[in-house]
């Protein structure tokens, strides 16, 4: 997994080698320096001859980290056990080792370590993700059909990761076994960027933007002028040296090309770095205004965070934007993309997840915040390093990458449609206590079907929706006001819960100044009294106090104005119904004007059977429990003294 992030040596250990002595001593030595080298397996066996000699934290240490960095979890996960037992172990390298049992899908044993650690140092925020990782990965309630998710074949390709879809191309990154330099660490070829059909066939080494050492990851801009890609960062002479920080570690960086005739061409680095510090996994805002990166550049949350630059023409602005610590975490967050303007994937090893990195992603609202990160499921995420997902043109199905066989591999993935869980609670406005009984009547605006249910004891109700329909909705209650609202459901079938909570009421705080300087101008209201008897104009007599209750309202509020909106069922035609309501708002405004409201404040609407509450139109058999929800008077505020500001 390194080699896709970058590099990182074996630090915090050497000083400690100075104090063993002898045999132990010199394979340490050694052993350090085959791992500064990269090789990893010359590194395990000085290691291993080390800790049999003077069985010290620091070699353990070392033996457990270079197997971990190999992907030898079982091997590592020993060592990481004797380590912890001995004196002088650090929450650290418990820590270290509850994410080699991550690895191993050993979550239960991986929480006792994580919760001991954070009852030690409640602070400590990477203990904390973890331990909430591990609840997750052994909750049985988890959905593991959310997605299908099938290989895709890469003919010659040993390794091969971070796919995108252009039109009816995929391109990747990817590694070969092959004669010649190698990168010493997964001892493969250096990787190149690779395209291939979407149907399938050999791939082939994209023209134009590949050199001697690591490139990958590439990006076209939506316009398909240029295209972004990460490579070893490496001195522009003849020698084409390769460019090392502080620490020996050759970093990547982002280029550039152009679109030629037959090939990408004139390659330009960004600007960002000289070697210092790591960017990568570059990505397209839609509209091609900003690109994203990953970077362990400094002002970040952790190790590598998920940064941004602006195109403005054919100009990169300086300096970078970070996303912030409700997307970045203590650990590495990597491989970003978008689906649309609003919703970025991501990886990371410190959010949620089941082991290694996972891929979630976040919202942003109206206001530009970018939401909690999301978790997605099994099997899209596994126990191996998951990551880089890019979408289709659909939305509904896309590409990602996963080590879950042992090396990577790419995937292609759908969305199994499920319906969206809409939860809700419903609570008293004084008291904010839940309200128990409570009726939620749904109507569904595009095909007219509708459901009603009952808030439980505990005020709180369930069902399932529709993704991407609009819904209206009321919830009624005696003694509070009917609250009417849309309810617009989430696109994105990614989305599979959301919350709605429903606020009422109480008909006593009518008069309440607080209540009264509230409203705006659009809320609408509506009394359960108020209600008509079938192809009648008449007022009920429970319907009159409701309205005493209005007309006190409104004398003290000269400067409201309301429309009494009634309503009919659909029994009877169009024509006579549009009648029939408007003759049932005039004898409602009629009641109000007798008791001495302003007739500038009260304006009767008909409304006909226009605006239905359930699914009962023209026929269909309903009740006459269903008709009586239909034959009801809503008041709509239109205009208030704040309005006229």
């Amino acid at each position: 997994m390194l080699n896709r992030i970058s590099i990182l040596p074996m630090v915090g250990t050497v000083l400690a080698i100075g104090m063993l002595s002898g045999c132990a001593r010199l394979h340490l030595e050694e052993g350090q320096a085959a791992f500064d080298e990269l090789r990893y397996q010359d590194a395990i066996h000085h290691f291993g001859k080390a800790v049999q000699r003077i069985p010290e934290p620091e070699a353990y240490r070392m033996l457990a980290g270079a197997h971990a960095t190999v992907n030898e979890h079982a091997e590592a996960a020993m060592a990481y056990s004797v380590l912890v037992a001995l004196p002088d172990a650090t929450d650290e390298d418990r820590i270290a080792y509850a994410a080699v049992l991550f690895k191993q899908g050993e979550y239960a044993q991986a929480e006792r370590i994580l919760n001991a650690v954070s009852q030690r140092d409640p602070s400590n925020e990477r203990a904390a993700a973890l331990r909430q990782s591990a609840v997750l990965a052994q909750d049985e309630r988890r959905d593991s059909t959310a997605f299908v998710l099938n290989p895709i074949e890469t003919p010659g390709i040993r390794s091969a990761f971070a796919p995108l879809r252009d039109g009816n191309t995929i391109y990747f990154t990817g590694a070969v076994e092959r004669p010649g330099t190698r990168d010493p660490y997964t001892d493969l070829s250096f990787t190149d960027v690779y395209q291939m059909p979407v149907k399938g066939g050999t791939p082939q080494l994209v023209p134009g933007i590949n050199g001697p050492y690591h490139d990958g990851m590439a990006a076209p801009s939506p316009d398909g002028s240029i295209v972004v890609f990460t490579r070893s960062s490496h001195k522009g002479d003849k020698a084409n040296r390769l460019l090392t920080d502080d620490s020996d570690v050759n970093n990547t960086t982002l280029y550039y090309a152009r679109k030629g005739l037959e090939s990408w061409e004139r390659v330009v680095e960004i600007g960002l770095s000289e070697g210092s510090n790591m960017f990568a996994h570059p990505a397209w805002s839609p509209d091609g205004t900003r690109l994203y990166f990953s970077s362990d550049m400094p002002g970040g949350q952790g190790g590598m965070d998920i940064w941004y630059i602006r195109r403005n023409g054919t100009t990169w602005e300086f300096p970078p934007v970070n996303m912030g610590p409700m997307v970045n975490s203590v650990g590495d967050d990597v491989f970003p993309s978008l689906k649309g303007n609003d919703t970025l994937f991501f990886a990371s090893d410190a959010h949620i997840t089941y082991g290694g990195l996972d891929v979630l992603f976040t919202v942003r609202d109206s206001t530009g915040a970018w939401g909690i990160p999301i978790h997605l499921d099994y099997p899209l995420n596994s126990q191996s390093d998951d990551f880089s997902l890019t979408f289709n043109a659909d939305g509904k199905s896309g590409l990602v990458s996963s080590d879950r066989y042992g090396y990577d591999r790419l995937f292609k993935f759908n969305i199994v449609d499920r319906p969206l869980l809409v939860e809700g609670l419903v609570v008293d406005s004084i008291t904010g206590a839940p309200i128990p009984n409570a009726t939620i009547n749904l109507l569904d605006a595009q095909d007219g079907s509708a459901v009603a249910l009952n808030s439980d004891v505990n005020g709180e109700f369930s069902l399932n929706l529709t993704h991407g329909r609009t819904f209206r909705a009321e919830a009624l209650m005696d003694t509070y006001f009917a609250r009417n609202l849309e309810i617009k459901t989430p696109t994105d079938p990614l989305v599979r819960q959301v919350q709605v909570d429903i606020v009422l009421v109480p008909t006593s705080e009518l008069d309440n100044d607080e209540f009264a300087s509230s409203i705006r101008a659009g809320d609408r209201f509506e009394l359960p009294e108020i209600r008509w008897d079938y192809d009648s104009y008449r007022l009920r007599d429970e319907a009159k106090p409701a309205l005493s209750l209005v007309a006190e309202f409104l004398q003290n509020r000269p400067g409201i104005e309301v429309e009494l909106r009634s309503h009919c069922d659909a029994r009877g035609t169009d024509s006579y119904n549009q009648k029939l309501s408007e003759r049932r708002a005039n004898s409602a405004a009629r009641y109000l004007l007798n008791l001495g409201v302003d007739a500038n404040q009260v304006h009767p609407v008909g409304v006909g059977e226009e605006e239905l509450r359930n699914e009962c139109s023209n026929g269909v058999p309903c009740s006459e429990a269903k008709h009586q929800e239909n034959r009801r008077t809503e008041f709509l505020i239109v205009r208030t003294p704040s309005s006229e500001n």
